[in-house]
């Protein structure tokens, strides 16, 4: 059965055990089939399939980490996306190898096995893999064009630049590292400065866990220019903004509505001003945003298509529209112009407000499993 291995999984092991359906691997999936996870193979939903009201899907690595803590001795995950497409990611909450092995599996195989699992009592799984994990140098990049008047307020548009060696990575994430790119290109060919500094960040590691977003952000912790940052952009998987999301405290919200308005005014057919006050994880903006500075985001739909090529082979230069980069750039160019020319930006987030925001999101939970929530 073809199957690809998850990242920062054991090197060498051969498991065989019972198998046992996870569904979705939440913890009510893991609490509905109590002990019978220990010493079993877990099959387990990448996505969320027929979810109870209200239930919220958890990342992979999370999945891992509940079902470790549960006694599986192995996981099969079960991709969503029909045509025999593999994904592969990261089953580690922390960059370390977990100890267990993890690997993924097709839907359609899913959907074989779990028929196997209705038409007899017990189905054995034997999962053997051997990988190679080794410590490598990788560095951010970052450029900035220095404000006109208020140099000392830093803007910041980031994205990752690493990709799976699955996939080449077109979507995810050169859609964004390459828009990041070219505003920094477009911004330094115009004939004035913006007022605020706009700093362009490529990031390392995010698929590893976000290694170099939050190493810069605990860097400028410790330095103190965490509290300069006035907002952070990011573009992961963003092309043809529909408007923006808004994870920000006070007037943030109301302060990106007007100027997506004043943006739908330069081309009403092409952007539709929409905002959002989601918030989500997993991506650069996350520990900005633990850190307390207010994040944003293009709000963009790049189909099904694209979305179901992520981490997989078929992730290619072919699910590219230019015209979805270039509306990428001139969207994301024309907020970031309009943030370093107004008047004054909102506050960044107090502890007890997004705390409260963080709750409100249902994030807690996920943000315990990966030792990342910042109370007690």
């Amino acid at each position: 059965m073809a199957c690809v291995a998850l990242a920062n999984t054991p090197l060498d092991c051969a498991v065989e055990a019972t198998l046992v359906d996870a569904g979705n691997g939440l913890p009510a999936d893991l609490e509905r089939i109590g002990d019978r996870a220990k010493g079993a193979v877990l099959l387990v939903n990448i996505g969320l399939v027929a979810g109870t009201e209200g239930s919220v899907n958890l990342h992979r690595s999370e999945k891992a980490s509940l079902a470790q803590k549960a006694g599986a001795v192995a996981i099969v995950f079960v991709n969503q996306v029909e045509g025999h497409v593999l994904l592969t990611g990261t089953a580690s909450i922390d960059g370390k190898l977990i100890s267990v092995p993890a690997a993924c599996i097709a839907t359609e195989d899913g959907v074989d096995i779990r028929a196997q699992l209705a038409d007899r009592q017990y189905v054995t799984a034997r999962l053997e893999m051997h990988n190679t994990s080794d410590r490598v140098v990788a560095r951010n990049i970052i450029a900035e064009l220095r404000g006109t008047e208020h140099p000392e307020e830093v803007i910041i548009v980031g994205g990752h630049l690493d990709s799976w060696d699955l996939a080449t990575g077109a979507t995810d994430n050169g859609l964004g590292s390459f828009s990041i790119l070219d505003l920094a290109r477009v911004m330094a060919s115009m004939p004035f400065r913006p007022q605020r500094t706009v700093r362009f960040v490529l990031f390392m590691g995010e698929e590893q866990g976000l290694l170099g977003s939050r190493d810069l952000v605990s860097s400028y912790t410790l330095s103190g220019e965490i509290q300069k940052i006035r907002c952070m952009i990011n573009l992961d998987m963003s092309g043809n903004p529909q408007g923006f999301g808004v994870a920000g405290p006070g007037n943030w919200h109301d302060l990106v509505t007007g100027l997506c308005q004043e943006i739908r005014s330069l081309d009403s057919a092409s952007f539709k001003g929409r905002t959002s006050s989601d918030v989500w994880l997993h991506s650069d903006h996350q520990p900005f945003l633990l850190a307390g500075v207010p994040v944003l985001y293009p709000l963009s739909d790049l189909g099904k298509h694209v979305y179901g090529c992520y981490h997989s082979n078929c992730d290619d230069i072919q699910l590219v529209e230019p015209k979805a980069m270039t509306n990428n750039v001139r969207f994301v160019g024309a907020l970031m112009i309009a943030l370093s020319a107004a008047n004054e930006l909102p506050e960044h987030f107090t502890p007890e407000n997004l705390k409260t925001r963080l709750i409100d999101a249902g994030l807690e939970g996920p943000l315990r499993i990966g030792g990342d929530w910042p109370w007690n």
